[in-house]
């Protein structure tokens, strides 16, 4: 047969099926008029009732993709970015490889060649990958085995791509998996994969004091990345931001409508005076983690000193991570001088946990430096200016996320090619109060919400439906978020759909060894990075990018969306309570290349135990921007 991909409307929908030895085929035809029809059939079929079992599609033999992809081509579509495409961007902007990625290619592997499942991990995956067209199961693993074996290397773990006679066992996924998080947690804390492995001091930049010096060599210019009054160069006023300074908020009544208001206090800080307001006081649950960013954090015995703000007595010298600048130089030349680079622009990092034993109040923090220089006036060490943060109790309430509309600012290039149709899902769990994710997965996939929903530039769609909810007390939880520009909603629905749930199941099914993987880290080293929020986001990162990974080998669906929310207990407070104003707004770039401005040219809103914002997706590939809005809600 053959045939060209009628216009898209309202005409009602025609499906017939056919089959031969090697195709088994849908034709769900959406036109008025003449249709023609092609099939996406091998060349190679035998005549019907002569089966060959060396047919790629139906039989048994592995054959490499003839078209590179392993999904059929609606014709017509819009053109979409080849596999290696795909693979290429992925690679270019993420340095660390997916355990789980590859312990299902490995099984998927294993399932089609026919091997027993030789363990519990692996029977679990079996039975799920079963549900896949084994056809699909084939073509994923010969795409994997046509990519180059330099950038598979850089995709997919490989401690994971073993002999076909070796299953993967639970010990090896969860020895991959705390290698994956510890990389990814040191990319996102210290922008260094290799970093929790290699805690270093920072460069001595000290000069001998004399009269009345009071400058603090040893520095504290940010704590969890936000500048202090200590920054140096001094910034003006209008330098700061609104998120470095205190806020006072409460809930109004605006026009009719509760609203979260907040304006900058000025008078009875609690903490630091800075360029006459007061400067922020992070709030800190017990038990979680904070960033000192500074500089003089030359010896890796360094301590952060915890000093009860209202009594001034010490009660703590915590011990730390210290992960120094060693990029920065020492000394520069000005007019002919040479003199010491000892300002913020050096940016030595020390990260500690706040003790779960500590009690709720504020607290003075400061680094303390074993003095190592020879320079006796400072004494045995030397100790930085004083910073403060409010310890919390860990918030016990519940939390739901909501997604309430879809909007397509810019659709894909070339307009003139017809109409997007977004295919869209997310996956999400919280993380327990011993670090543990909470199964099962919470996935849900929105072809319900779209429906065959076409978007052009300026359409959006309501999609309100929860996508995260807990009934238990959580450390924290993560949202992950992929959206594809896809050929047809029938083939969305029948194909990426279904098989792509088939996939998070088997996802999940590794990922219930995440939290033996974080205990696997070792127990001083989540001690000293402490961050809940941390490992979180390490979390979001690695399931996240494991499902689009397999996705980008089937192809043909480009990646318009592509998101990763992390959330520790104190964020999604934080976001939910009236007595703490809104976030920043800020942007990053996924391993897809997608840019995700958050809150950028839409102001959030901000409610008592409600909190809404807007994310944009800026595919550069595709020359399209899609927003989705947000909502949180705190139950209790």
């Amino acid at each position: 047969m053959s045939t060209s991909h009628a216009s898209k409307g309202n005409q009602s929908p025609t499906t017939s099926k056919a089959s031969s030895a090697c195709c088994n085929f849908d034709i769900n035809i959406e036109a008025q008029g003449g249709v023609n029809i092609y099939n996406n059939c091998s060349s190679t079929g035998e005549p019907e009732g002569k089966p060959d079992s060396g047919c790629c599609h139906g039989g048994t033999k592995t054959c490499p993709p003839s078209i590179g992809t392993c999904l059929p081509v609606v014709a017509g579509a819009k053109h979409k970015l080849s596999r290696d495409q795909k693979l290429a961007i992925r690679a270019a902007n993420s340095p660390i490889p997916s355990a789980i990625a590859a312990s299902l290619l490995h099984s998927m592997r294993r399932l089609s060649l026919g091997k027993t499942a030789a363990n519990s991990l692996e029977a679990a995956t079996f039975t799920i990958l079963r549900k896949l067209p084994a056809n699909l199961i084939n073509c994923t693993v010969s795409a994997f085995d046509d990519v180059d074996p330099a950038l598979r290397n850089k995709l997919f773990a490989p401690s994971l791509l073993l002999d076909p006679d070796q299953p993967v066992v639970t010990t090896l996924l969860t020895a991959a998996l705390a290698t994956e998080i510890k990389q990814r947690t040191g990319v996102i804390a210290f922008n260094d994969p290799n970093a929790p492995d290699q805690e270093r001091p920072g460069l001595m930049r000290l000069y001998t004091p004399s009269g009345e010096d009071f400058f603090s060599q040893v520095r504290i210019c940010r704590v969890n990345n936000l500048r202090t009054g200590s920054f140096i160069p001094a910034l003006a006023p209008t330098d700061y931001l609104p998120s470095e300074l205190q806020q006072d908020c409460a809930g109004v009544l605006v026009n009719g409508q509760s609203q979260v208001v907040c304006q900058i206090r000025s008078t009875n800080c609690p903490g630091n005076q800075v360029a006459g307001a007061c400067g922020v006081v992070l709030n800190i649950a017990q038990g979680d983690g904070v960033e000192l960013s500074g500089v003089n954090y030359f010896n890796v015995n360094a301590k952060v000193r915890l000093t009860d703000a209202q009594t001034q007595l010490i009660v703590q010298d915590v011990d730390a991570f210290v992960f120094g600048d060693i990029d920065t130089p020492v000394n520069e030349t000005v007019n002919g001088v040479t003199q010491l680079i000892n300002d913020c622009r050096v940016h030595d990092k020390i990260t500690f946990k706040v003790p779960n034993s500590l009690p709720p109040g504020i607290y003075w923090v400061q680094v303390v430096v074993p003095n190592t220089s020879g320079i006796p006036v400072f004494g045995d060490s030397i100790i930085s200016n004083t910073e403060f943060i409010n310890v919390l109790p860990p918030p016990d309430a519940r939390y739901t996320i909501v997604t309430e509309r879809i909007d397509a600012r810019e659709e894909t290039s070339p307009a003139w090619w017809g109409s997007d149709e977004v295919g869209l899902h997310t996956i999400s769990f919280g993380i327990d109060l011993n670090l543990q994710p909470i199964m099962p997965l919470q996935s849900i996939e929105f072809s319900s919400f779209l429906g065959d929903v076409e978007f052009d530039s300026g359409d959006h769609k309501d999609i309100t439906t929860t996508v995260y909810q807990n009934d238990q007390p959580i450390l924290g939880l993560f949202l992950s978020v992929l959206g594809y520009e896809i050929d047809s909603q029938h083939a969305y629905n029948t194909m990426i759909h279904d098989w792509t749930q088939y996939f998070v199941d088997a996802v999940e099914q590794q990922a219930k060894t995440i939290g033996s993987a974080i205990l696997a880290i070792g127990v001083s080293t989540v001690i000293k990075l402490g961050w809940w929020g941390l490992l979180i986001a390490a979390i979001a990162a690695l399931v996240t990018i494991a499902v689009d990974l397999i996705v980008s080998l089937w192809a043909p669906a480009d990646l318009i969306i592509q998101d990763a929310i992390p959330l520790s207990i104190l964020d999604i407070d934080a976001l939910t309570s009236a007595a703490a104003p809104a976030p920043p707004s800020s942007t990053y770039t996924t391993n897809g290349n997608i840019v995700v401005n958050i809150n950028q040219g839409v102001p959030p809103v901000k409610m008592p135990f409600q909190y809404r914002e807007t994310r944009a997706y800026v595919s550069s590939d595709q020359d399209s921007i899609y927003e989705l809005t947000y909502r949180y809600n705190r139950l209790v």
